[in-house]
Order: structure tokens, then C-alpha cells, then sequence
């Protein structure tokens, strides 16, 4: 439950950030995601090593997968700030739910029942109305563009990495079972980013930006919401699952709507409606089943 809530705040926090930093500053937005994974990185390291002094280490090439698709999103999140308000982003960016669940039942081989169907609907549904809400906002056609296709690869990679970190077969770490699961997820993790760093040097070197005019606190303070948004994020993926996941962002969307305090009708039931799945969807979870 910890998890679930660090991911909800640390995610909250990072939209309004990122939306302000890009507002008024320029940033490498290369640097800033190499320093991110670089510090989840070593976070990864400095805890497996508390947990157990043995060397478990195995290289796992299908993170590969995961760790491109994860750099491409992580990119296009910061070019979307720039072409579309936050606010909007955060709710066009739902429709990848629809893609959670098509990848889950093709990957993961699972199936859901239909209370969890009609969830789903009404998560959307909620999503919609309060895209509406905002009308004084334009969108770019580039900016859609580009926000589909993460919502493609955020997907894939949200399916992908839940069906690597579930991997049941493990060596044993600990009789205990919290540090048995906490080891592998930090071992996962640990692999995910190390494939990713790569692309994240090669960005920074061959991004060309002839002012960086950003405040070195804000800066600090980006990279630091990143990296507990990314640790607790990957969290979910063991302890939850992808369409929990899915629910977060929508749960992000809710507090966003808030922040803008225009409680208009449209807004209180796009919230309502938003609650209402999330809570259908929680409360049969246990539907979820592999074939």
C-alpha cells in the first residue's frame, strides 16, 4: 500500500514540476533522465548489497526490451509537456489502459470479468468528461501523435515488465520472504536501468542546447521526484500489477483536476465516475486470473 501511495504523490508532484520547469526554463531534458536512472541505479545496488553480500547477478536480456521502450517513454513525456498542458496530457494518456488490458490478455495470458469491463468504461468515461472541462487549451497534432505512441509503449512496457519481475523461479536470498521479493525486485530494477543508461548517454551527448537556464534547486528537486516516482512505480509491478498501474495515472488525473480547483459539474462527475471504477476494478481484482 506504500508503494501505491509514494507512486500517487511522487507522480502528482512530478506533472506539476515538470509543467512549471518547461513553462518558463530550458532544460537538457538527456541529462536530467541520465542523472535519474544513474541515481535509481545505485539506489538498486547500495540495497541488494544490504540485503545480502553474495554476488546473485545474472544478466536477463529481455529487460533490454523494457529498457528501450522505457527510454522512449520517458522522452516523450518531456517533449509532451512542451506541446500539451499537463492537465490535458494526464487525461489523453488513459487511453493506454485500453492497451494494458490488450497486451495483458495476449502476453500475460490473462482474462477479466465484466464488472471489470464496465470499470474500465467508466474510468475512461470519468477521463473524458474532464478532458472537457479544460477548452481553453489547444493541442497540437504532433502532440497527439506523440502521446498515443507512448501510450503504446508505455503499455507494452508496463505488461513486459511485470511479466519479467513475476519470474517465479528464484534463487533463494533470504528465509525472509519481504527480502526475498524486495532482493529480486532490486535486482530487476537494477537490470531494467543498466540497459537504459546507454541511451541516456548517447542522448545527453547528442543533444545540442545552447541555454540552460533552469534553477539548480529545481533541477535537484526534478530528479529527485523521478527517481522515487520510477522506484515506486516498479513496485507496483511486483507487488500489484500493470492495470494497477493504469489506475494510479487515473488516480494522478483526479488530483490534478483538484489542484486546478474548477469544481465545475463536469469536473465533480468525471471525478465521481473516475472513483467509482477504480473502486469496481479494485474490488474484483481477485477476477484476475491466468488462463
Amino acid at each position: 500500500m506504500l508503494s501505491i501511495v509514494l507512486a500517487i504523490v511522487a507522480s502528482t508532484s512530478l506533472n506539476l514540476v515538470v509543467s512549471h520547469v518547461a513553462s518558463k526554463y530550458t532544460y537538457n531534458i538527456a541529462f536530467v533522465l541520465l542523472m535519474v536512472e544513474s541515481l535509481k541505479l545505485l539506489l538498486c545496488s547500495i540495497g541488494m548489497r544490504l540485503i545480502s553480500n553474495k554476488n546473485y547477478f545474472k544478466i536477463r536480456w529481455g529487460f533490454l526490451v523494457n529498457a528501450l521502450l522505457y527510454s522512449v517513454v520517458n522522452v516523450l513525456t518531456h517533449h509532451i509537456t512542451i506541446l500539451v498542458p499537463s492537465s490535458i496530457y494526464n487525461v489523453l494518456i488513459q487511453h493506454k489502459i485500453l492497451w494494458v488490458v490488450i497486451f495483458s490478455i495476449i502476453i500475460l495470458k490473462r482474462h477479466f470479468s465484466k464488472i471489470q469491463y464496465m470499470s474500465l468504461i467508466l474510468i475512461l468515461t470519468g477521463c473524458i468528461l474532464l478532458k472537457m472541462t479544460d477548452t481553453s487549451s489547444s493541442i497540437s497534432n504532433m502532440g497527439i501523435i506523440l502521446i498515443v505512441l507512448q501510450g503504446i509503449c508505455s503499455s507494452l512496457s508496463s505488461v513486459w515488465i511485470e511479466k519479467m519481475m513475476k519470474k517465479e523461479e528464484r534463487c533463494l536470498i533470504s528465509e525472509d520472504e519481504k527480502k526475498q521479493k524486495l532482493y529480486w525486485f532490486l535486482n530487476d530494477s537494477f537490470q531494467m536501468y543498466m540497459f537504459g543508461i546507454p541511451v541516456y548517454i548517447i542522448g545527453n551527448y547528442t543533444t545540442n542546447i545552447s541555454t540552460v537556464d533552469v534553477p539548480f534547486h529545481l533541477y535537484l528537486l526534478m530528479i529527485l521526484i523521478s527517481v522515487i516516482n520510477g522506484m515506486a512505480l516498479g513496485a507496483i509491478f511486483v507487488y500489484y500489477s500493470s492495470v494497477v498501474r493504469s489506475m494510479i495515472s487515473a488516480i494522478v488525473i483526479v488530483f490534478l483536476s483538484l489542484h486546478h480547483g474548477q469544481f465545475t459539474l463536469n469536473i465533480i462527475l468525471g471525478i465521481s465516475l473516475v472513483l467509482l471504477g477504480i473502486l469496481g476494478w479494485t474490488y474484483k481484482r481477485n477476477d484476475i486470473v491466468s488462463k
